[in-house]
Protein backbone atom coordinates (compact mmCIF):
# COMPACT_ATOMS: atom_id res chain seq x y z
CA UNK A 1 0.00 0.00 0.00
CA UNK A 2 1.40 3.44 -0.46
CA UNK A 3 1.56 6.01 1.58
CA UNK A 4 -1.27 8.17 2.18
CA UNK A 5 -3.46 5.45 1.23
CA UNK A 6 -6.83 4.76 2.53
CA UNK A 7 -6.95 1.55 4.73
CA UNK A 8 -8.99 0.05 3.10
CA UNK A 9 -7.86 -0.36 -0.51
CA UNK A 10 -9.36 -4.37 -1.25
CA UNK A 11 -12.54 -4.90 -2.86
CA UNK A 12 -14.10 -7.42 0.02
CA UNK A 13 -12.78 -7.35 3.35
CA UNK A 14 -13.14 -10.18 5.81
CA UNK A 15 -14.34 -8.83 8.70
CA UNK A 16 -12.45 -9.81 12.41
CA UNK A 17 -14.60 -8.74 15.17
CA UNK A 18 -15.72 -11.61 17.12
CA UNK A 19 -19.06 -11.63 18.53
CA UNK A 20 -17.42 -11.22 22.21
CA UNK A 21 -16.46 -7.41 21.02
CA UNK A 22 -20.47 -7.25 20.18
CA UNK A 23 -21.21 -8.37 23.69
CA UNK A 24 -18.69 -5.94 25.23
CA UNK A 25 -20.10 -2.89 23.68
CA UNK A 26 -23.63 -3.64 24.06
CA UNK A 27 -23.04 -4.49 27.89
CA UNK A 28 -21.44 -1.88 28.40
CA UNK A 29 -23.88 0.61 26.46
CA UNK A 30 -26.86 -1.05 28.33
CA UNK A 31 -25.21 -0.43 31.71
CA UNK A 32 -24.40 3.59 30.94
CA UNK A 33 -28.42 3.57 29.72
CA UNK A 34 -29.29 2.47 33.47
CA UNK A 35 -26.20 4.79 34.67
CA UNK A 36 -27.18 7.61 33.04
CA UNK A 37 -31.06 6.91 34.30
CA UNK A 38 -29.96 7.01 37.60
CA UNK A 39 -28.12 10.35 37.29
CA UNK A 40 -31.50 11.84 36.18
CA UNK A 41 -33.49 10.57 38.90
CA UNK A 42 -31.32 11.58 41.94
CA UNK A 43 -30.98 14.63 40.68
CA UNK A 44 -34.94 15.20 39.94
CA UNK A 45 -35.88 13.84 43.39
CA UNK A 46 -32.76 15.11 45.87
CA UNK A 47 -32.48 18.83 46.33
CA UNK A 48 -30.09 18.62 48.49
CA UNK A 49 -27.51 17.59 46.18
CA UNK A 50 -28.33 20.11 43.39
CA UNK A 51 -26.05 22.45 42.80
CA UNK A 52 -24.08 23.99 39.65
CA UNK A 53 -21.19 20.83 39.73
CA UNK A 54 -24.09 18.86 39.19
CA UNK A 55 -26.01 20.54 36.61
CA UNK A 56 -22.91 20.38 34.53
CA UNK A 57 -23.10 16.76 35.62
CA UNK A 58 -26.51 16.29 33.95
CA UNK A 59 -24.96 18.43 30.71
CA UNK A 60 -22.25 15.55 30.47
CA UNK A 61 -24.20 12.64 31.07
CA UNK A 62 -26.90 13.83 28.16
CA UNK A 63 -23.58 13.30 25.95
CA UNK A 64 -22.35 9.91 27.75
CA UNK A 65 -26.58 8.49 27.04
CA UNK A 66 -26.20 9.63 23.13
CA UNK A 67 -23.14 8.16 22.84
CA UNK A 68 -23.83 4.95 24.50
CA UNK A 69 -27.12 4.95 22.76
CA UNK A 70 -25.15 5.41 19.57
CA UNK A 71 -22.95 2.36 20.09
CA UNK A 72 -26.00 0.11 20.92
CA UNK A 73 -27.72 0.99 17.90
CA UNK A 74 -24.23 0.65 15.60
CA UNK A 75 -23.34 -2.57 17.44
CA UNK A 76 -27.70 -4.05 16.70
CA UNK A 77 -26.78 -2.52 12.92
CA UNK A 78 -23.02 -4.08 12.87
CA UNK A 79 -24.92 -7.71 13.74
CA UNK A 80 -27.68 -7.72 11.76
CA UNK A 81 -26.01 -6.62 8.54
CA UNK A 82 -23.03 -8.71 8.73
CA UNK A 83 -23.71 -11.81 10.95
CA UNK A 84 -24.71 -13.52 7.69
CA UNK A 85 -20.96 -13.94 5.30
CA UNK A 86 -18.97 -11.19 7.58
CA UNK A 87 -17.78 -9.52 4.49
CA UNK A 88 -17.91 -5.94 4.18
CA UNK A 89 -17.09 -4.56 0.23
CA UNK A 90 -16.04 -1.52 -0.78
CA UNK A 91 -19.59 -0.17 -1.79
CA UNK A 92 -20.04 -0.13 2.32
CA UNK A 93 -17.47 2.38 2.77
CA UNK A 94 -18.53 4.73 -0.37
CA UNK A 95 -21.98 4.71 -0.28
CA UNK A 96 -22.41 3.59 3.63
CA UNK A 97 -26.35 3.09 4.96
CA UNK A 98 -27.87 6.07 6.31
CA UNK A 99 -28.42 4.20 9.37
CA UNK A 100 -24.79 4.17 9.57
CA UNK A 101 -24.52 7.66 9.01
CA UNK A 102 -27.24 8.52 11.37
CA UNK A 103 -25.31 6.45 14.23
CA UNK A 104 -21.51 8.09 13.20
CA UNK A 105 -23.51 11.75 13.54
CA UNK A 106 -25.04 10.59 17.19
CA UNK A 107 -21.82 9.37 18.36
CA UNK A 108 -19.41 12.41 16.65
CA UNK A 109 -21.57 15.21 18.00
CA UNK A 110 -21.59 13.30 21.50
CA UNK A 111 -18.10 12.47 22.22
CA UNK A 112 -16.73 15.82 21.27
CA UNK A 113 -19.56 17.65 23.78
CA UNK A 114 -18.72 14.94 26.69
CA UNK A 115 -14.94 16.38 26.27
CA UNK A 116 -16.09 19.99 26.26
CA UNK A 117 -18.42 19.57 29.44
CA UNK A 118 -15.93 17.16 31.04
CA UNK A 119 -13.47 20.06 30.61
CA UNK A 120 -15.94 22.73 31.68
CA UNK A 121 -16.65 21.10 35.21
CA UNK A 122 -12.81 20.86 35.38
CA UNK A 123 -12.57 24.39 34.94
CA UNK A 124 -15.97 25.62 37.16
CA UNK A 125 -14.09 23.89 40.23
CA UNK A 126 -10.22 25.18 39.73
CA UNK A 127 -12.10 28.73 39.23
CA UNK A 128 -14.94 28.25 42.40
CA UNK A 129 -11.99 26.28 44.83
CA UNK A 130 -8.93 28.58 43.99
CA UNK A 131 -10.46 31.96 43.24
CA UNK A 132 -13.89 31.70 45.34
CA UNK A 133 -16.26 32.77 42.30
CA UNK A 134 -19.28 31.58 40.64
CA UNK A 135 -17.92 32.21 37.35
CA UNK A 136 -20.81 30.19 35.53
CA UNK A 137 -23.65 32.08 36.98
CA UNK A 138 -23.36 34.93 34.82
CA UNK A 139 -25.75 34.68 31.66
CA UNK A 140 -22.85 35.58 28.91
CA UNK A 141 -20.41 32.45 30.47
CA UNK A 142 -23.81 30.48 30.45
CA UNK A 143 -24.33 31.03 26.78
CA UNK A 144 -20.79 30.74 25.77
CA UNK A 145 -20.62 27.19 27.40
CA UNK A 146 -23.57 25.95 25.76
CA UNK A 147 -22.45 27.02 22.72
CA UNK A 148 -19.15 25.77 22.83
CA UNK A 149 -20.50 22.25 23.92
CA UNK A 150 -23.22 21.80 22.09
CA UNK A 151 -22.88 24.16 18.96
CA UNK A 152 -19.51 24.07 18.03
CA UNK A 153 -19.33 19.87 18.30
CA UNK A 154 -22.68 20.54 15.91
CA UNK A 155 -20.94 22.83 13.64
CA UNK A 156 -18.27 20.37 12.86
CA UNK A 157 -20.52 16.78 12.72
CA UNK A 158 -22.78 19.16 10.44
CA UNK A 159 -19.47 19.70 7.79
CA UNK A 160 -18.25 16.11 8.09
CA UNK A 161 -21.54 14.80 7.37
CA UNK A 162 -21.72 17.90 4.53
CA UNK A 163 -18.15 16.57 2.99
CA UNK A 164 -19.58 12.78 3.44
CA UNK A 165 -16.58 11.35 5.60
CA UNK A 166 -19.09 9.65 7.91
CA UNK A 167 -19.33 5.98 7.61
CA UNK A 168 -18.34 2.98 7.71
CA UNK A 169 -14.43 2.40 8.79
CA UNK A 170 -14.46 -0.99 8.89
CA UNK A 171 -13.91 -0.78 12.66
CA UNK A 172 -10.05 0.23 12.13
CA UNK A 173 -10.31 2.69 14.96
CA UNK A 174 -13.68 2.31 16.15
CA UNK A 175 -15.78 -0.95 17.57
CA UNK A 176 -18.77 -2.39 16.04
CA UNK A 177 -19.77 1.35 15.48
CA UNK A 178 -19.57 3.68 12.31
CA UNK A 179 -17.02 6.45 12.61
CA UNK A 180 -15.04 8.68 10.05
CA UNK A 181 -15.01 6.40 6.74
CA UNK A 182 -12.22 4.16 5.89
CA UNK A 183 -11.74 4.60 2.42
CA UNK A 184 -11.26 8.73 2.11
CA UNK A 185 -8.24 8.99 -0.47
CA UNK A 186 -5.87 9.90 -0.08
CA UNK A 187 -5.39 8.60 3.49
CA UNK A 188 -4.33 11.84 5.57
CA UNK A 189 -7.98 12.72 4.87
CA UNK A 190 -8.79 10.15 6.79
CA UNK A 191 -6.30 11.80 9.68
CA UNK A 192 -7.42 14.92 9.61
CA UNK A 193 -11.46 14.06 9.96
CA UNK A 194 -10.21 11.80 12.93
CA UNK A 195 -8.45 14.34 14.57
CA UNK A 196 -11.04 17.17 14.07
CA UNK A 197 -14.06 15.43 15.29
CA UNK A 198 -12.96 13.79 18.20
CA UNK A 199 -9.41 12.44 19.44
CA UNK A 200 -7.93 15.99 18.76
CA UNK A 201 -10.50 17.91 21.00
CA UNK A 202 -10.27 14.38 23.47
CA UNK A 203 -6.43 14.52 23.65
CA UNK A 204 -6.39 18.52 24.52
CA UNK A 205 -8.92 17.69 27.17
CA UNK A 206 -6.92 15.34 28.62
CA UNK A 207 -3.95 17.58 29.25
CA UNK A 208 -5.68 20.43 29.96
CA UNK A 209 -8.29 18.99 32.47
CA UNK A 210 -5.21 17.02 34.38
CA UNK A 211 -3.31 20.32 34.36
CA UNK A 212 -6.19 21.81 36.02
CA UNK A 213 -7.01 19.01 38.60
CA UNK A 214 -3.50 18.85 39.51
CA UNK A 215 -3.31 22.51 40.44
CA UNK A 216 -6.24 22.28 42.13
CA UNK A 217 -5.15 19.18 44.45
CA UNK A 218 -1.72 21.08 44.55
CA UNK A 219 -4.13 23.98 46.25
CA UNK A 220 -6.12 22.49 48.34
CA UNK A 221 -2.88 20.44 49.94
CA UNK A 222 -1.47 23.81 50.51
CA UNK A 223 -4.21 25.18 52.29
CA UNK A 224 -4.54 22.44 54.55
CA UNK A 225 -1.11 22.79 55.61
CA UNK A 226 -1.35 27.02 56.23
CA UNK A 227 -4.31 26.50 57.68
CA UNK A 228 -3.62 22.86 59.94
CA UNK A 229 -6.73 21.39 58.51
CA UNK A 230 -6.11 18.27 57.33
CA UNK A 231 -10.48 17.81 56.79
CA UNK A 232 -10.63 21.38 54.75
CA UNK A 233 -12.76 20.58 52.50
CA UNK A 234 -14.58 22.09 49.23
CA UNK A 235 -17.23 23.48 50.89
CA UNK A 236 -15.30 25.79 53.35
CA UNK A 237 -13.64 27.21 49.49
CA UNK A 238 -16.83 27.72 48.23
CA UNK A 239 -20.51 28.00 49.07
CA UNK A 240 -21.16 27.03 46.22
CA UNK A 241 -20.10 23.10 46.29
CA UNK A 242 -20.71 20.53 48.64
CA UNK A 243 -18.30 18.42 50.36
CA UNK A 244 -18.62 15.43 47.69
CA UNK A 245 -17.87 17.82 44.66
CA UNK A 246 -14.10 17.32 45.44
CA UNK A 247 -15.11 13.71 43.95
CA UNK A 248 -15.37 15.46 40.40
CA UNK A 249 -11.33 15.99 40.92
CA UNK A 250 -11.11 12.16 39.56
CA UNK A 251 -13.31 13.06 36.43
CA UNK A 252 -10.74 13.41 34.19
CA UNK A 253 -8.89 10.20 35.60
CA UNK A 254 -12.08 7.89 34.20
CA UNK A 255 -12.13 9.79 31.27
CA UNK A 256 -9.04 8.69 30.74
CA UNK A 257 -9.14 5.16 31.76
CA UNK A 258 -11.97 4.73 30.08
CA UNK A 259 -11.28 6.57 26.60
CA UNK A 260 -7.27 5.76 25.88
CA UNK A 261 -7.39 2.58 24.43
CA UNK A 262 -9.39 4.14 21.51
CA UNK A 263 -6.38 6.73 21.11
CA UNK A 264 -3.80 3.72 20.70
CA UNK A 265 -5.79 2.48 18.04
CA UNK A 266 -6.01 6.16 16.67
CA UNK A 267 -2.55 6.05 16.57
CA UNK A 268 -2.69 2.31 15.21
CA UNK A 269 -4.71 3.39 12.47
CA UNK A 270 -2.41 6.13 11.68
CA UNK A 271 0.43 3.95 10.97
CA UNK A 272 -1.46 2.32 8.80
CA UNK A 273 -2.64 5.05 6.85
CA UNK A 274 0.98 5.80 6.26
CA UNK A 275 1.90 2.53 5.58
CA UNK A 276 4.34 2.78 8.77
CA UNK A 277 2.09 -0.42 10.53
CA UNK A 278 3.82 -3.19 12.12
CA UNK A 279 2.44 -6.99 12.95
CA UNK A 280 3.06 -6.14 16.29
CA UNK A 281 0.64 -3.67 16.32
CA UNK A 282 -1.95 -5.92 14.54
CA UNK A 283 -1.70 -8.15 17.69
CA UNK A 284 -1.86 -5.37 19.83
CA UNK A 285 -5.08 -3.29 18.39
CA UNK A 286 -7.05 -6.86 18.55
CA UNK A 287 -6.59 -6.84 22.34
CA UNK A 288 -7.25 -2.99 22.73
CA UNK A 289 -10.70 -2.95 20.61
CA UNK A 290 -12.05 -5.00 23.60
CA UNK A 291 -10.87 -2.09 26.06
CA UNK A 292 -12.04 0.31 23.75
CA UNK A 293 -15.42 -1.43 23.35
CA UNK A 294 -16.23 -1.64 26.99
CA UNK A 295 -14.61 2.23 27.29
CA UNK A 296 -15.92 4.73 24.93
CA UNK A 297 -19.78 3.28 25.74
CA UNK A 298 -19.16 3.28 29.93
CA UNK A 299 -18.87 6.39 30.87
CA UNK A 300 -22.11 6.74 32.21
CA UNK A 301 -22.44 4.25 34.27
CA UNK A 302 -18.61 5.03 35.70
CA UNK A 303 -20.25 8.42 36.64
CA UNK A 304 -22.79 6.97 38.34
CA UNK A 305 -21.31 4.79 40.70
CA UNK A 306 -18.79 7.82 41.60
CA UNK A 307 -21.23 10.71 41.65
CA UNK A 308 -24.11 8.79 42.77
CA UNK A 309 -23.48 5.72 45.31
CA UNK A 310 -19.97 7.22 46.07
CA UNK A 311 -21.46 10.07 47.22
CA UNK A 312 -22.92 10.67 50.57
CA UNK A 313 -25.35 12.61 50.12
CA UNK A 314 -26.98 11.43 47.01
CA UNK A 315 -26.58 7.38 48.14
CA UNK A 316 -28.59 8.85 51.65
CA UNK A 317 -31.06 10.43 49.19
CA UNK A 318 -31.63 7.09 47.63
CA UNK A 319 -31.92 5.12 50.59
CA UNK A 320 -34.68 7.55 52.49
CA UNK A 321 -36.74 7.61 48.98
CA UNK A 322 -36.28 3.98 48.40
CA UNK A 323 -36.44 2.52 52.34
CA UNK A 324 -39.21 4.85 53.74
CA UNK A 325 -39.65 2.47 56.70
CA UNK A 326 -35.68 2.29 57.29
CA UNK A 327 -36.15 5.78 57.44
CA UNK A 328 -38.67 6.31 60.08
CA UNK A 329 -37.06 3.58 62.39
CA UNK A 330 -33.72 5.39 62.40
CA UNK A 331 -35.49 9.15 62.74
CA UNK A 332 -37.98 7.50 65.81
CA UNK A 333 -33.90 6.02 67.34
CA UNK A 334 -32.77 9.85 66.80
CA UNK A 335 -36.18 11.69 68.37
CA UNK A 336 -35.80 8.92 71.47
CA UNK A 337 -32.22 9.82 72.10
CA UNK A 338 -33.17 13.16 72.02
CA UNK A 339 -36.00 12.29 74.88
CA UNK A 340 -35.20 14.40 78.03
CA UNK A 341 -37.24 11.91 80.26
CA UNK A 342 -35.21 8.88 78.72
CA UNK A 343 -31.56 10.38 79.05
CA UNK A 344 -32.84 11.16 82.88
CA UNK A 345 -34.20 7.78 83.30
CA UNK A 346 -30.74 6.39 81.79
Amino acid sequence: MRGNASIITDSNVTLTLPISVLVCTATSSILSICGAIVIFITYAVIPESKNTTRRLLIYLTICDLITCCGNLLGTIRYYIRYNDNGILTSNDCFYSSELCVFQSFLTTFSSMGSFFWTFIISLHLYLSVVYNTEWIGKIKVKVACHFISWGIPMIITLTATFYSVLGEDFSQSSGAWCWIKGCLYPGYLMTIWMTISGKGWEMLTYILTCYLYLRLKFFMYKQRKQQHRPLLSFTDMSQELRAEDENFVFIWLVLYLLRIWGTVRYFIAISRIHNMSHPVFDDIDKVLVYFQSIGDSGQAFCNCIIFCFLDKTVRHGMIVRMCPRRQRGLQHMADSEDDPLLRNVN
